[in-house]
């Protein structure tokens, strides 16, 4: 016995119990983690949206059009935000556009925003499912 265990005393060493009990837990969160991550990743009622950003086009001190395209199921109508940015980054102008439901999965669309000043920049914000 050592100075220190006389001192405060030994501590109590795991049972196979205690040890089986926390790999059991352990295994169990980590089998959940995995099929939430399966489940969520396969789900087929999902819709797959994105967009892209291609060109904008300064048209003058207030307007700006932007060029963009979305991909999304065949027949799924989405609405989109589109911004306009100054040289401090700043949002000058932003137009929603509801975008008709098409029969190609990916789709091009040219917006004209108003801007409250001179933009340096135009591009899609944010799409989603309508």
């Amino acid at each position: 016995m050592t100075d220190l265990e006389a001192r405060y005393g030994r501590t109590r060493s795991r049972t196979r119990r205690e040890r089986m009990l926390g790999w059991t837990v352990g295994i169990g969160i980590l089998l959940a983690a995995v099929l939430w991550v399966w489940w969520v990743g396969t789900d087929p009622a999902s819709t797959q949206l994105q967009s892209r950003d291609i060109g904008h086009e300064i048209v003058d001190e207030t307007t700006v059009v932007v060029l963009f395209e979305v991909s999304v199921d065949p027949g799924t109508p989405v609405t989109c935000g589109v911004e306009a940015l100054n040289t401090a980054y700043s949002i000058v102008g932003w137009a929603q556009v509801d975008l008709p439901a098409s029969d190609k999965f990916t789709s091009t669309h040219r917006v004209e925003v108003r801007t409250s000043e001179l933009a340096t920049t135009g591009l899609v914000s944010e799409c989603w499912v309508t």
